[in-house]
C-alpha cells in the first residue's frame, strides 16, 4: 500500500472513530492510539536490533 494511501486511510478511520463523541472521548482515544503507536514503535526497534522477538514470555508466566 503506497504512503498517499496510508494517509487516506488514517484520515477516514480518524473521521468514523470520531463520529458521534464528545471532546473529553475524542481526547481519551487519541491518547489510546499514541500509546499504541509509541509501544509499536519500540517493539519494532527492539526487533530490528536484534533483541528478540517483539513478544516474550514474563519470567514468572
Amino acid at each position: 500500500m503506497s504512503y498517499d494511501a496510508l494517509v487516506i486511510l488514517a484520515a477516514l478511520a480518524s473521521l468514523r472513530l470520531a463520529e458521534g463523541l464528545s471532546s473529553d472521548q475524542l481526547e481519551v482515544l487519541a491518547a489510546f492510539f499514541e500509546v499504541l503507536g509509541d509501544n509499536l514503535s519500540l517493539l519494532a526497534l527492539r526487533s530490528a536490533s536484534g533483541e528478540g522477538s517483539a513478544c516474550t514470555t514474563p519470567p514468572n508466566g
